[in-house]
């Protein structure tokens, strides 16, 4: 498997049955789609904007420990432009030193962060047509075909891309969380669900988690909404705290 981004081959994985994989080169995410293949996940912050900050955030929230990128990408024109920078910072201190080294490392910084906001800048300006056309493109909830799954609540259970999912009348007992992820633009109902965990249902992206009747028992977070997800909870039980992160992030009917 190689990074969809960047197109290298050191991936490391985590999350559920190492759902999630993570270049270790310039840390893009993706998910495992099946054996052998990863899809790249759009990852954005509450503004629309990508941000390796909370891109940084978001992985943590996946399983992965902190880690400086080698590369940075930058896409202009449908185009990736792979700048090797932990190479170049390597290269520069081996010839450099001392407060000279501060002075022109400071200096090439700004001038490339000058330079690529001006690219980006003008850029931008000329494609909103076409930025706006790919964003209406974009997965929206509930586009793939409905489907009811069966979940034995012996592992933690996940979905992810546009999928349409139905789990009903389980009793899931875990001892680690947390027990349902809804990733990317999934459309998940649990309908008659029984969790214990020690963290219930996580929902990331622009997910939609319907819970109706059943119980969420968790000694940690029971229902976490992150970037524009939504949770709604319909006459279930919840025991444990919630949380939201972002300003498209709802958590409606927990009581």
């Amino acid at each position: 498997m190689h990074c969809v981004q960047c197109g290298s081959p050191a991936l490391e994985f985590a999350g559920p049955d190492n759902a999630y994989a993570r270049c270790t080169k310039c840390l893009a995410l993706h998910n495992k789609v099946r054996p052998g293949h990863v899809q790249l996940m759009d990852v954005r912050a509450p503004n629309g904007q990508v941000d390796p900050a909370f891109t940084a955030v978001y992985a943590q929230q996946l399983g992965f420990a902190p880690r400086k990128a080698q590369d940075q990408v930058v896409g202009i024109g449908g185009v990736n432009i792979i700048v090797p920078t932990a190479r170049i910072e390597r290269d520069i201190r081996s010839k450099i030193s001392g407060i000279i080294w501060g002075w022109i490392i400071g200096g090439i910084i700004l001038t490339i962060m000058a330079i690529v906001g001006l690219v980006l800048f003008f850029f931008a300006r000329s494609q909103m047509k076409s930025i706006d056309s790919s964003a209406a493109g974009m997965p929206a909830a509930g586009t793939g075909a409905p489907q009811v799954v069966s979940w034995d609540g012996k592992a933690p259970y996940s979905c992810g891309a546009s999928q349409v999912v139905t789990i009903k009348g389980t009793t899931a007992t875990l001892t680690s969380g947390p027990a349902i992820s809804a990733l990317g633009a999934c459309q998940l109902t649990l309908d008659g669900v029984n969790i214990t965990a020690p963290d219930g249902i996580q929902a990331m992206g622009s997910a939609k988690v319907t819970v109706k009747g059943g119980s969420i028992k968790s000694t940690g977070t029971a229902i976490n909404a992150m970037g524009n997800a939504e949770v709604d909870v319909q006459g279930a039980k919840i025991t444990g705290k919630t949380s939201t992160l972002g300003a498209g992030a709802k958590i409606t009917g927990a009581k």
